[in-house]
């Protein structure tokens, strides 16, 4: 078999830190290194590019990104860093991701979006520049409710997915999280950033004051 269309599978078995990994691909997405200090990755591998520039198409694509577990110790973000070879046109990817909540606090939501660079020096993707959660239509899966026990509801717009409606409970084992994202022609690498979000200390007591503050006020009366 020739060496661009061989699987690529890569065991990341770094807890903490950063981990890179290479392969060669026809097209698309040729390698990643990841850039975390709250979370570890494992049983990494990117599919061989089987059906490039398949922009739009409806349903699951059969172009994979699969990790079977991202192992969360704290909150923060994870961003993973794909390198790009041009396909000639938009190859659509689905991601599909194994997600474990070992931080000691339940998760209300979980945030994933696209951008460039890493840490603080991440910056965002804009709109209109080919690189998107399946933008404009998005008729392709978007999952982060396996077994019915995550969260209900997705968000999805060009650049951000929010997944809400539900509690990843602390240690709990989502498998697995699905999205998907074009990957266009004419950028080197891009940057999938994701994170749980937990409300601030500040946000709770707000919540209690507008809750609990109502209440005593009409015992009062």
């Amino acid at each position: 078999m020739h060496k661009s269309t061989k699987l690529y599978i890569a065991l990341v078995t770094i807890a903490l830190g950063i981990a890179t990994t290479t392969t060669l691909h026809a097209g698309g997405l040729s390698s990643f290194t990841w850039h975390s200090g709250v979370a570890s990755l494992a049983s990494t591998s990117i599919s061989p590019l089987s059906a490039p520039n398949n922009d739009d198409a409806i349903g699951a694509s059969p172009n994979i990104v699969f990790v079977t577990q991202k192992d969360y110790v704290g909150i923060g973000p994870v961003d993973i860093i794909f390198n790009v070879t041009n396909s000639g046109g938009v190859s659509e990817y689905l991601f599909t991701e194994g997600v474990y909540n070992n931080t000691g606090l339940n998760w209300p939501a979980y945030h994933i979006e696209l951008g460039f660079g890493f840490d603080a020096g991440f910056v965002k993707s804009t709109s209109g520049d080919g690189l998107d959660f399946d933008s404009p239509d998005f008729n392709s899966p978007f999952n982060f409710n396996p077994g019915g026990s995550f969260f209900s509801s997705v968000t999805v717009t060009e650049d951000d997915v929010y997944a809400t409606g539900g509690v990843m409970a602390n240690l709990t084992f989502a498998g697995y999280f699905r999205f998907t994202v074009d990957v266009p022609d004419g950028i080197t690498s891009f940057t999938v950033r994701q994170s749980p979000v937990v409300p601030e200390p500040g946000s709770f007591a707000i919540l209690s004051c507008s809750v609990v503050g109502p209440a005593l006020l009409r015992r009062r009366k």
